[in-house]
């Protein structure tokens, strides 16, 4: 039988539209290792819980552990320092992403 955490961080993942498979790739966990901690056998690591509650800032720990509403914490305030940095991520990434594609049409004018 599921422990409560593991029936709430199914329901958590599934809320965020979240795959078992990308939440280990965040938290650099196997995905093998992920699915046997989320089995019915098993038990969570704290690795995954505290690697949750750093990718998903709004998500309220009492709730993953203790069950107590809300799902998700109402006192994150957006930070303005973080929001420019994903911005200027976000940017360079596109232009990453543009330069392989130029390269890679490159590569076939070259075959």
């Amino acid at each position: 039988m599921e422990t409560p955490i593991i029936q709430r961080i199914r329901v958590y993942l599934k809320n965020k539209r979240w795959t078992i498979n990308s939440l280990s790739k965040q938290l650099n966990i196997p995905q093998t290792t992920l699915n046997r901690q989320l089995s019915d056998s098993s038990y969570v690591g704290v690795e995954v819980i505290t690697g949750m509650l750093a990718i998903f800032p709004d998500l309220s720990a009492e709730w993953l552990l203790r069950g107590t509403e809300p799902m998700e914490r109402t006192d994150t305030a957006p930070d303005p320092e973080l929001n420019a940095v994903c911005i200027d991520q976000a940017k360079e990434i596109y232009k990453l992403k543009q330069r392989i594609a130029e390269l890679e049409g490159e590569k076939k004018e070259r075959a």
